[in-house]
């Protein structure tokens, strides 16, 4: 017997388990539930309520029953006492604590309702299936493709290496005998064990309950339900089709799998894996399992994967549709080695009709890795490696969408433009025009260099507030995500003129720089203007909405800032 083999979604368990009062494991029968549950919490008191007495003492004695738990414990399939989990619920509000019980149970629909009745907002679901293809191969490292087909996922098949016709027979008749009756009341079970064998051979195909019905010899309405009853139990699900508002019509029908490969196989007649090599459905046992594979990868992780499939009324089809963080991912699934050119086909013409489409990959059956133009050919073998990278890439993208800042305010960019366009500009220019006088007394002038742009940081550059530039200023210093006026984060902008050595009489060279420099919060701007540190004009105050172009006394200030730059030149040079 193989050594346990570790399970994906173990740490995502302990995770949610430190959160909340209560995490559910549903799956299979036989999907490694209860192991996973009681090597992952060793300490935890185990009760197995399949166990008659067990049961009987939990519906006798309920609160005997919670004395016994104590400090925490697993209680295994819990759909069996569904009453039990109002007793949970009081005693969980009672503790105020999470870590308290996990739940496990092997029919989905029926225990979600009981907890979504008694604990919502107290419960985290996990859902678990057979071995996905990496721990699989953790237990069994070489198998073909047709090998992997005809065994399955299932770990006691492989831990135990049962012979899996066997194996699967008697799981499918334990499923009819006894868990079908504990969901549904079905009289005629020959016919039921048909309709299932025809569901195998329909895997892949889209799920015609009148066809089916018909074959088993049962109304449309028992198909139905019958379809549902193999859900409910985890024995097939269905893929829902995409659909969007596009130019197209799209089929409305899903897509009829089985949760695992390996018992859709035996129920399709296969006794050894040489005999899937010819078998008219290995394209659709293939199909499935790469489908499957997609749908573990997400509950491993404790998410429901948005999976779908694409197929017009010509029919026009891709295998299977992914959300990204980029978009979405098509997907054409090929059981064969040999990726030919045609094999990019329709996904090239899918990607036509799909909006926001990432990503296009052919999955195939065998072991090479190719990228060409129109997308990537993905062996099995590294599927999980894609679907990694595109779990990675939903979650950035979720943590970037989460953290981006929201817009610019709009009235703060007005404000700001009307701004520049009705006070700084019309200084700046004034400026220029009235301090040229001064510059036969230096050796150099930079009248039209240091801008400094304040926000967080400083930008410094001669162009940034040129009228051509402010734009691609406001753009890359001033306007970021989330932008808006505030007292605490005002926005500074600066223009300085620059004289530099002094050659006129009476002193050694000296430097005469004036600083113009506005700094606008929330409800108002400020200006200062200084000549060598010193302020040259009393600074000035406004209200932003007072911006109306009339308000700036240009004259004023430039007599002003004349007057004391010349009176720090004489004061410099000692005349």
């Amino acid at each position: 017997m193989a050594a346990m083999v570790p399970r994906d979604i173990a740490p995502v368990l302990k995770d949610l388990f430190q959160r909340y009062p209560f995490v559910t494991v549903t799956g299979p029968r036989q999907s490694g539930k209860t192991t996973l549950c009681r090597e992952t919490f060793p300490h935890l008191t185990y009760i197995n309520l399949e166990a008659p007495d067990e049961r009987e003492f939990a519906e006798r004695d309920p609160r005997g029953l919670l004395d016994r738990i104590g400090s925490g414990a697993i209680l295994d399939e819990i759909q069996r006492v569904p009453d039990f989990l109002s007793y949970l619920q009081v005693w969980a509000d009672e503790r105020r604590e999470n870590s308290l019980c996990i739940l496990t149970g092997s029919e989905q629909f029926k225990l979600s309702d009981a907890i979504n009745q008694s604990l919502a907002g107290r419960v985290a679901p996990l859902r678990l299936l057979p071995f996905s293809l990496a721990e699989r191969r953790r237990a069994k490292p070489e198998e073909t493709i047709d090998e992997l087909l005809y065994r399955g996922f299932y770990p006691r098949i492989l831990h135990q290496d049962l012979e899996p016709r066997q194996a699967y027979a008697a799981y499918f008749e334990t499923y009819v005998e006894r868990d079908l009756r504990q969901l549904a009341e079905i009289r005629n079970l020959s016919s039921f064990r048909r309709f299932v064998r025809l569901c195998a051979g329909r895997v892949g195909q889209l799920a015609n309950l009148s066809s089916l019905g018909a074959d088993a010899g049962v109304t449309h309405p028992t198909a139905r339900e019958w379809l549902t009853l193999l859900e409910a139990s985890y024995i097939a699900f269905t893929l829902p089709p995409y659909f969007a508002n596009i130019r197209k019509r799209l089929v409305k029908s899903p897509k009829i799998y089985f949760y695992d490969v390996g018992l859709a196989s035996y129920l399709l007649g296969i006794e050894h894996p040489e005999q899937i090599a010819t078998h008219p459905l290995r394209g659709a046992l293939f199909e499935n399992m790469v489908v499957v594979e997609a749908l573990k990868f997400g509950f491993n992780r404790g998410v429901s994967p948005n999976l779908s499939f694409f197929r017009d009324s010509q029919g026009l089809e891709c295998d299977l549709l992914m959300e990204t963080g980029h978009g979405t991912a098509a997907i054409e699934i090929k059981s064969g080695a040999t990726i030919t050119p045609d094999a990019f086909g329709a996904l090239r013409r899918v990607g036509e009709l799909i909006p926001n489409l990432s990503m296009k990959a052919v999955v195939h059956g065998g072991a090479d890795r190719q990228s060409r133009s129109v997308g990537e050919a993905v062996p099995f073998r590294e599927f999980a490696g894609l679907l990694d990278r595109f779990e990675v890439e939903r979650r950035v993208a979720r943590l970037v969408r989460e953290r981006v800042g929201a817009p610019p305010v709009p009235s703060a960019v007005d404000v700001l433009d009307r701004l520049f366009r009705l006070e700084i500009r019309p200084t700046i220019d004034a400026l220029e025009g009235s301090l040229r006088i001064l510059k036969p007394l230096f050796r150099r002038t930079t009248t039209d260099a240091n801008v400094m742009v304040v926000v967080g940081d400083n930008v410094r550059g001669s162009h940034l507030l040129d009228p051509g530039h402010w734009e691609r200023t406001k753009e890359e210093h001033i306007v970021a995500p989330g932008f808006w006026l505030d007292d605490e984060r005002p926005v500074h902008l600066t223009y300085e003129f620059g004289f530099l050595e002094y050659t006129g009489r009476g002193s050694r060279p000296f430097d005469v720089g004036i600083e113009v420099h506005w700094t606008l919060a929330a409800d108002d701007f400020r200006r200062r203007i200084h000549v060598n540190g010193g302020e040259a004009v009393p600074g000035v105050s406004r209200r932003c909405s007072d911006l109306d172009g009339r308000s700036v006394d240009i004259d004023r200030i430039c007599a002003d800032v004349v007057r004391a730059a010349f009176a720090e030149i004489e004061r410099r040079s000692g005349e």
